[in-house]
C-alpha cells in the first residue's frame, strides 16, 4: 500500500512539473539566448550588469527649397561606441534610397516619387576624409557602409562628418513627403548611424517600406533654411523664435505656452497678409532636442496653426496642431492632444509625458498617422471618435517606441500592441457617443481573423510577416494586451508596465525583458500565458457544454477549445426577463483545466450566451443556446422577401436568410421577430413591424452597432 501511495504522489508531482511552465523555457533565438549568458540582459527583465549601448549626437544645417523639393544637408555626427568592439566598419543608414531607382519596396511608388537616391558628397571621420566614390564607401539598398583608415576603438568618441543632398517625394508614397506645392512634412532625411546593440550587433536589414524603425539616442542641434514666408514646426523646441516671428505671434506663442486653452496661433487669411515672419529672403529656424532617437519637421506657408499646452508636473508641454482649412476634425486636435498627454501622464501608464512639445500636423485626409519624437503625422478621419482614437494613438507612441526604444522592425507588435490598446479609455473620455463599447471593434476584427490562414505568433520577426504584418503587429497584439490586462487587473497592469517602462527608458529592450519584467513585477511566472498568446499558432475558442439542472441550480460546462487562455463571461436570459451575469478570470485556464462549471440559479431559460463581445473568442457559433420558440407558419411567411442586400425563403417549415448571395443560414428565433444563426453567433437580425406589418430588417451585431434594411 505503501508503495502504491508513493507511485501515486509521484505521478501527481510530476504532472504539476509538467504543467508549471517557466518564461525561461520559451522559446528563445539564439542571439538573444547569447545575451543573457553575456550578462547584457538579466532574468529578472532589468538590462543586464554587461548592458550597452552607443550613442549618436548630431549637428545639422539643411536647407530646402518646396520649389525644385531638393533638400542640401551638412551633418557633425559625435558617435559614442560603448560597445567592446573595435569598429572597421560605420554603417549609416539612407532611409530616403527607399525611392532610389531599382530599390526593393514593399509597393510600387509613382514615377513623381522616384528619383536617383541619396547624394553623398563628402564624408570625413575623425579628421580624415574618405573618398565616396572609392570601395571606402559602399552601398546596399539603404544601407551605407563606411570603412575608416582607423579601426574605432572600443569605449571610444568619433566624429563624422557627412554633406548630402536629396529630392523630397512629389507625393506622399510612405509617411512623409509633399502633400501640395508648398506643404511638406520631412522625415527620415538625414544620414543617420545604424544600431550596434548587443542582439544582432550592426543592424544592417535594408529599409523597404513596411516595418519602420529602430534607433538609437542623442542630442540634435538642427538648423533648417526655408523661404521667409514658410513657418516651421519640429521634434525639437525653435531656439530663435524672436528672430523670425513678428510681435504679434511672439506674443500670441507665448501666450499658447501657459495657457489650458487653444489659441489660435494662425486664422484663416492670416497668411495672405505676409506678417507672420518678419521681411527676409530666407529665415534659419533653430531647433534642439535632448536625448531623442529621431527629427523629423514640417513647413508651409498655408496652413493654420493652433496651440495650447498641459501641465504636466511642474512643466508644462507646449502643443502645436497645423492643419488645412478643409480639415473635418483637426480644429479640435490641439485640445485632444493636451487631453491624452494628461490621461496618459496622469492614468495610463501614469508617467509623465517625455516630450517638451507635441506637434500634430495634418496634410489630408484619410484617417493613418505616424508617430516621431515629438510629432505626429496624423491624417483626418471623417468620424469624431476615429480622430480621438487617432490622436491618442500616434501621442502614446511617445512612450513605445520613443520613451522606450524598441525595435519596430522585428518587434513592432510590442508598441503597436500596447498603443493600439490601452489608450483606448480616452475615447470613453472624450466622445460623445454613448453607445461606444471599449475596445469591442478591435475584438471583432481579432475574431474574425484568429485561427485564420493569416494566423502568425508574435514571437516571429516583424519583417518575416509579409501579407499578416497589421494583423500581427495590432490586432493580435493588442488582444493579447487586453486579455493580459484583465488577468492581471489595471493597478497591476499599470504597475507592470510603469516598471518596465522605468527600467528600459531610453534602452532597447527585446519581449523577452518585457516578460521578465511583467513576471517579477505581477509577483509570477506568467509562462502558462505567454506561451500560447506570444509563441504559438492558435486562437481562443469557448463553447458551452452540457447544461444540467440539479436540485435548486443548474450546472452549465464551459469548455475550452482553443489554446489561448480568456476570461468568461456568461449571460444566463431567464423567460420573465431576469438577466444574470457569471465571469471568470483567464487564471481558471492556468493550471491546464479544460472546463469550468457554473452553478447558476435554476429557472426557465430564454437563452444561455457565452459573449464574445469583449472577450476573444475565434470561434462564436459555440456560445449560445436558446429554447426552443415556434413561430407559426403564417407569420413566418409575412417574413419572407427582399430587404435591400438581404433576402428571407421560406422552405420546408423553416426561414433562411442570405445577404448578397453569401452563405444560406437558418434563422433559429429567439421570440416571434428576433432570430440568431448557428453559422455565426455575433450577429442577430430583427424584424421591425409597424401597425402589424412587416416594412424592415435590423441587423444587430455584437459590437452594439445597428443597421436597417427596408423590405422591398
Amino acid at each position: 500500500m505503501k508503495k502504491l501511495l508513493t507511485t501515486i504522489l509521484g505521478i501527481f508531482v510530476a504532472f504539476n512539473v509538467l504543467n508549471a511552465q517557466s518564461s525561461k523555457e520559451l522559446f528563445m533565438p539564439k542571439e538573444i539566448k547569447t545575451a543573457y549568458e553575456k550578462g547584457t540582459r538579466s532574468f529578472d527583465g532589468k538590462p543586464g550588469k554587461n548592458y550597452f549601448q552607443n550613442r549618436t549626437d548630431y549637428k545639422i544645417k539643411a536647407e530646402f527649397d518646396p520649389k525644385t523639393r531638393i533638400l542640401t544637408g551638412e551633418e557633425v555626427i559625435n558617435f559614442q561606441n560603448n560597445s567592446t568592439e573595435n569598429f572597421s566598419v560605420l554603417v549609416v543608414k539612407l532611409f530616403q534610397d527607399l525611392f532610389k531607382k531599382g530599390s526593393a519596396r514593399d509597393w510600387d511608388l509613382g514615377p513623381v516619387d522616384i528619383h536617383d537616391g541619396v547624394e553623398i558628397k563628402s564624408v570625413i571621420i575623425n579628421g580624415k576624409a574618405i573618398d565616396v566614390k572609392s570601395r571606402k564607401v559602399r552601398r546596399n539598398a539603404t544601407m551605407m557602409y563606411l570603412f575608416p583608415e582607423e579601426k574605432i576603438p572600443a569605449k571610444s568618441k568619433s566624429v563624422i562628418e557627412i554633406k548630402w543632398s536629396l529630392i523630397i517625394p512629389g507625393t506622399v508614397p510612405v509617411r512623409m513627403g509633399t502633400y501640395d506645392s508648398t506643404n511638406f512634412f520631412i522625415a527620415y532625411w538625414y544620414p543617420k548611424i545604424s544600431v550596434f546593440d548587443d542582439i544582432s550587433g550592426w543592424n544592417t536589414t535594408p529599409h523597404t517600406g513596411k516595418c519602420e524603425f529602430y534607433n538609437d539616442y542623442g542630442d540634435f542641434d538642427v538648423e533648417i533654411t526655408v523661404p521667409a514666408e514658410y513657418t516651421v514646426l519640429s521634434s525639437g523646441l525653435l531656439q530663435n523664435g524672436n528672430e523670425i516671428f513678428t510681435d504679434k505671434y511672439i506674443k500670441l506663442l507665448n501666450k499658447a505656452a501657459v495657457s489650458d486653452k487653444v489659441i489660435n496661433i494662425v486664422e484663416k487669411g492670416d497668411r495672405a497678409k505676409n506678417n507672420i515672419t518678419k521681411k527676409a529672403l530666407k529665415h534659419t529656424w533653430k531647433f534642439k532636442a535632448k536625448y531623442i532617437p529621431d527629427f523629423a519637421f514640417t513647413l508651409s506657408n498655408k496652413q493654420l496653426w493652433d496651440a495650447t499646452s498641459v501641465k504636466v508636473g511642474e512643466k508644462r508641454v507646449l502643443v502645436h496642431a497645423v492643419y488645412p482649412e478643409n480639415s473635418n476634425h483637426f480644429h479640435e486636435v490641439a485640445d485632444l492632444s493636451r487631453k491624452s498627454i494628461d490621461y496618459f501622464s496622469t492614468k495610463t501608464p501614469a508617467i509623465p509625458f517625455p516630450y517638451p512639445q507635441l506637434v500634430a500636423f495634418n496634410g489630408n485626409k484619410g484617417g493613418g498617422g505616424m508617430e516621431f519624437p515629438g510629432m505626429m503625422n496624423n491624417g483626418d478621419p471623417k468620424s469624431r471618435n476615429s480622430a480621438i482614437n487617432l490622436t491618442a494613438h500616434e501621442i502614446g507612441h511617445s512612450y513605445f517606441p520613443f520613451y522606450v526604444g524598441t525595435n519596430e522592425r522585428k518587434y513592432a507588435w510590442v508598441d503597436e500592441g500596447l498603443i493600439t490598446f490601452f489608450p483606448q479609455k480616452i475615447i470613453v473620455e472624450q466622445t460623445h457617443d454613448k453607445d461606444y463599447k471599449l475596445f469591442a471593434e478591435t475584438l471583432n476584427r481579432y475574431n474574425q481573423s484568429a485561427g485564420s490562414s493569416i494566423e502568425i505568433p508574435l514571437i516571429v520577426s516583424s519583417e518575416n510577416t509579409g501579407g499578416a504584418y497589421m494583423y500581427q503587429a495590432y490586432t493580435r497584439s493588442s488582444t493579447a494586451f487586453y486579455t493580459l490586462h484583465g488577468l492581471l487587473g489595471p493597478d497591476k497592469f499599470n504597475e507592470c508596465l510603469q516598471e518596465y517602462t522605468k527600467r528600459w527608458n531610453g534602452k532597447h529592450p527585446t519581449p523577452y525583458d518585457l516578460f521578465f519584467t511583467f513576471n517579477e513585477v505581477a509577483g509570477e511566472d506568467l509562462a502558462w500565458f505567454w506561451k500560447p498568446w506570444f509563441f504559438e499558432m492558435g486562437y481562443p475558442d469557448l463553447a458551452l457544454g452540457t447544461i444540467t439542472e440539479k436540485s435548486g441550480t443548474t450546472e452549465i460546462i464551459v469548455e475550452k477549445k482553443g489554446i489561448f487562455p480568456v476570461p468568461i463571461k456568461l449571460k444566463v436570459i431567464y423567460k420573465d426577463g431576469i438577466e444574470k451575469e457569471f465571469s471568470k478570470s483567464a487564471n481558471v485556464w492556468k493550471n491546464g483545466a479544460k472546463s469550468y462549471n457554473f452553478e447558476v440559479p435554476k429557472g426557465d431559460f430564454k437563452e444561455i450566451v457565452l459573449d464574445n463581445t469583449l472577450t476573444a473568442d475565434a470561434f462564436d457559433n459555440n456560445n449560445i443556446w436558446t429554447a426552443p420558440h415556434s413561430i407559426t407558419e403564417e407569420t413566418m411567411k409575412t417574413y419572407v422577401g427582399k430587404y435591400g442586400p438581404r433576402n428571407i425563403t421560406y422552405e420546408n417549415g423553416k426561414l433562411f436568410y442570405r445577404r448578397n448571395g453569401g452563405i444560406k443560414m437558418e434563422m433559429i428565433a429567439i421570440d416571434d421577430t428576433f432570430f440568431r444563426f448557428n453559422e455565426i453567433g455575433y450577429f442577430r437580425i430583427r424584424i421591425l413591424k409597424e401597425k402589424g406589418k412587416v416594412v424592415a430588417l435590423e441587423g444587430n451585431y455584437s459590437d452594439g452597432h445597428k443597421d436597417k434594411s427596408e423590405k422591398g
